[in-house]
This record gives C-alpha cells, structure tokens and sequence, in this order.
C-alpha cells in the first residue's frame, strides 16, 4: 500500500489511530490553528475512486446536520496532493472494540454513562432523520470517564416513512454483520429500531465480551441474527441483572414492532434498570 505524505497542505500528520477497508485515519496539527485534529483520508491507491470521495462528502453531509456533544463534529472537505480527506474533531480515546478485547471487567464503573451517552448520540440522529446503519463497537469512542463520542457517518440514510414507502425506498445491506439488524440483512428500508437492535448487540458485547451471534463464515452469522433464538446475556456473565437480559431480548427482537419504539425509550428503560450488579473482581 502506498504510503501517506508526512504532511496534507497545513496539516501535519502525527500517528495513525484507525484505519478502514479504504480509508485511514490520523492524528494531525493544524499549522494555521495550532490546534489538534483528526483526519480521515481515502487510502492513496483509491484516491481516485469516486465512490470513495462521495462517502466522504456524505459523511461531512450527515455531520453537518448534527449538534451534539457526543457525535463526532467534521470540520470540512479538503483535497491536497490527489488525497480526499475529512478534517474534525480529535477525541482521544480508544473505541470500545479494543477496549472489550483488554476485558469488559474494568468498562464496569462507567458503562452507564457509555450507554447512556451512546443512546443520546443515536436519539439525535433520529431526531434528525437519520438512521447510522453502523453502529458497533468501533465506532463509539470512550475517553477514561466513559464519555463517547460517536463516529462513522459514511453509510447513515435517511429513516424510512411516509415518502420513502412512496418511492419505493430500498437500500443494499450494508453494516457488519455482527451488528446488524434482520431487516437491514434483508435489504429493507430502515428507521430508528434498526439502529436499536445494533445498539443492543454493543450493549451485549459490553456486558459478555462477545457480540450476541457469532458463526462459521458471514452467512452463518447472517442467518442467526434472522431467525436464532436470542442469547440469554446472563449465561455469558452473571453479573448481568435480571432486568438486562430481560432489555436486551426485547432491543435484539427479530420484528421492529416488538422492539422499543424509539431510542428515547430506550433511554427511559436504561435509566430504570441496572445492567450489571457489581464489578468482577
């Protein structure tokens, strides 16, 4: 793979924090501002690829629709030496995806505030009539003290209604397939309860160190979020509450229709409930 330039016209790269299938993303200084930023920059050998730079013009699109203190802000579109990239907000903490890998035991103290905080992110991109499409553990950043701040807007669509069943509205099945939706597996038009069922695979991961489904190759995978009886999260860690697994077989249901029916609702039960009843120690 063809590697970056150490500077994009007044950004200066630093270290590369994430990386993608296309696109990489880095640490930079701002010349002009002093300040630290992030860049997300289309990997050199799919610089031209115009799919490529119409994510990005998507994803700065999506952001720009957005205000809140837990989704990542994108500052503009930018273009130096043939390389498309995105420049916003540093935020620097490690994705929850790492930080499950190192053992879910010391995400305990602040998983309240990562859900909750996850699920106000999420409500406001409903609010505005989005549905991410994406949501999994590499995509929510969580500094020390469980503040996040949600990421990757690329392939967020607008919610299905009353227009979108009218044109006939139908989009391919993208997302990973450890988090997605059956409806969303099948191709169908999506509104905020696809979003729900993806976010109670995190909150399952969170809590067992595993996503609710796993399988032999990703049709195996694929099926099992179709039509698999949903896991009981407290045989994975008996610490979760009653009152959790019970939360989560509801936001994991196959049908939308016996989901909650929207994230303010999910933020209403999250805050009623215990998900775990004590650290491990």
């Amino acid at each position: 793979m063809t590697k970056l330039p150490e500077q994009l016209g007044p950004l200066k790269l630093v270290q590369q924090i994430g990386l993608g299938k296309h696109c990489q993303v880095w640490e930079a200084v701002d010349a002009k501002s002093r300040k630290q930023v992030a860049i997300k920059v289309i990997v050199p050998d799919m610089a031209t690829d115009a799919g490529q730079r119409k994510l990005l013009e998507h994803e700065l699109k999506v952001a720009k629709s957005l205000d809140h203190p837990t989704v990542i802000k994108i500052d503009r579109l930018s273009e130096e030496g043939g390389l498309p990239h995105l420049v916003m907000e540093y935020f620097p903490a490690a994705n929850l995806k790492k930080q499950i890998a190192a053992g879910v035991e010391p995400l305990v103290p602040k998983l309240q505030r990562i859900v909750t905080e996850t699920a106000l992110a999420l409500d406001h991109m409903h609010s505005r009539g989005w549905v991410h499409r994406d949501v999994k553990p590499d995509n929510v950043l969580a500094a020390a003290d469980g503040q996040v701040k949600l990421i990757d807007l690329a392939i967020a669509a607008k919610a299905s209604g009353f227009l979108g069943k009218l044109l006939g509205s139908k989009t391919l099945a993208q997302g990973s397939p450890s988090y997605m939706s059956p409806e969303q597996i099948r191709g169908e038009a999506l509104d905020a309860r696809s979003d729900i069922y993806s976010f109670g695979c995190v909150i399952f991961e969170l809590i067992s160190g595993r996503p609710p489904y796993t399988g032999a190759d990703t049709n195996d995978l694929l099926n099992k979020h179709v039509s698999a009886t949903v896991p009981a999260v407290d045989a994975f860690n008996k610490n979760a509450t009653t009152a959790c697994a019970k939360f989560l077989r509801q936001m994991l249901a196959k049908k939308p229709a016996e989901r909650p029916a929207s994230m303010k609702e999910v933020l209403q039960q999250l805050r009623a409930i215990r998900l775990v009843e004590r650290a491990v120690v």
